[in-house]
């Protein structure tokens, strides 16, 4: 635990995973593409299984709620990025504005949030892989594990590329899929309701939207941000909860209350081989891709935030999640519900508190993002996610 108290160098604790990856400034549709890359990942796969649970109706007016709700809290969190003086992620933010107690409490979200996300990519592969191929789901987490901790030793930074030009192309699979679905579409699917499981959704949700680390970085990237850094935190997110509507309307059309975990997998049993080839093959990039970027970041955290060898960095990295999978942690909703539902919310919680307290300072007096009746989105916020905190919590101790 000696590792939560060491001195940090906070700018770069929540690791910045796209930094450089093209050039060191950037354009408004760049930072676009970077906010809606850092999003859009293993979460999208998820939804239509969660939101099949509780019906369309009320899972559209989850997608749309909390869009705009952590909408509304990037653009809280952009101001303070904007106005706080210097470029730091969340953990410089926390300390900055809520002291040593913040800086530890976002710290030790940062790594459990990694630590929790490894295990979703690992499970999430051996799904995937099992599906196209022959063994189960275990093996092939377990060869998935020792070829990505090679990638993880190896430190092939190329990955950001690729995950990069993954990650976007996914909106182009969405339409893909809505234009090959669209025929298998019935529509009794969508009169489905169970009201019994209304908060089912809540983690996996918010997992899907989780981005926060992505508003400082697009903000401390952007060349003019005065005039484009709202803009591409409205726009970015405006297209993440389009794209979301629309793949969850496509899937649950097709597979309905039969949705599987992984949503390519029961889609492209009813809609053919083509999908069902692509639509794995593509969930596998993206959740192999997302496991080698942040096993890397994760491993550097360790080795230039504590300065421990990078033997010992990759191990912890990697033998972590590797022993919760083992010990039990396989399912992929309910990991997903967890990290979501307990570490995102709380991690949004603190962002909403050092949004507070640097409005309190006076340090978000400014007209370029100033935001009007701003309780009226901070009461609505910190009331879903409190509610939704309690809730994942008691559920993972029943």
């Amino acid at each position: 635990m000696y590792l939560f108290f060491k001195k940090n160098r906070e700018e770069e604790l929540s690791i910045v995973q796209h930094n450089g990856i093209f050039k060191k400034r950037i354009n408004l549709f760049q930072a676009v593409a970077l906010i809606v890359t850092f999003t859009v990942g293993a979460g999208i796969f998820s939804l239509p299984y969660a939101i099949s649970k509780v019906g369309l109706l009320v899972g559209i007016i989850y997608l749309v709620l909390f869009g705009i709700l952590i909408m509304g809290m990037n653009l809280m969190l952009g101001q303070v990025a904007d106005q706080a003086g210097d470029n730091m992620q969340l953990v410089g933010l926390a300390k900055k504005y809520l002291g040593k107690k913040g800086e530890f409490m976002m710290t030790l979200l940062f790594y459990f949030m990694s630590f929790g996300v490894l295990v979703i990519y690992l499970i999430g592969e051996g799904d995937a892989l099992s599906a196209l191929l022959p063994g189960t789901a275990f093996m092939w987490s377990m060869i998935f594990f020792v070829v990505g901790s090679l990638l993880v030793l190896a430190g092939i930074r190329a990955i950001k590329v690729v995950s990069f030009i993954l990650s976007l192309s996914i909106l182009a699979i969405i339409l893909l899929i809505i234009w090959t679905s669209a025929p298998h579409i019935d529509y009794q699917n969508y009169v489905y309701n169970d009201f019994s499981n209304l908060f089912l959704p809540f983690g996996v949700i918010l997992f899907a939207y989780s981005s926060l680390t992505s508003i400082p970085e697009a903000h401390s990237l952007l060349k003019n941000k005065s005039k484009d850094f709202k803009k591409s935190i409205i726009i970015s997110s405006s297209i993440v909860i389009t794209a979301y509507v629309l793949f969850v309307v496509a899937v649950l059309g097709v597979t309905g209350v039969n949705t599987s975990e992984i949503a390519t997998i029961a889609l492209g049993q009813k809609v053919g081989p083509v999908v069902y080839l692509l639509g794995n093959i593509f969930a596998i990039l993206t959740m192999g891709t997302g496991f080698l970027m942040s096993g890397m970041a994760l491993k550097d955290s360790l080795r230039w935030d504590y300065k421990i060898s990078s033997f010992l960095a990759v191990s912890i990295t990697l033998l972590v999640p590797l022993v919760l999978f083992v010990l039990g942690v396989r399912q992929f909703i309910v990991a997903i519900g967890i990290v979501g539902g307990v570490i995102v919310s709380s991690q949004m919680l603190l962002a909403v508190l050092i949004y507070w307290r640097a409005k309190c300072m006076g340090h978000l007096n400014g007209d370029k993002y100033q935001m009007h009746h701003i309780l009226l989105l901070i009461i609505p916020l910190t009331l879903v996610l409190t509610i939704g905190t309690v809730y994942s919590v008691v559920k993972l101790f029943l």
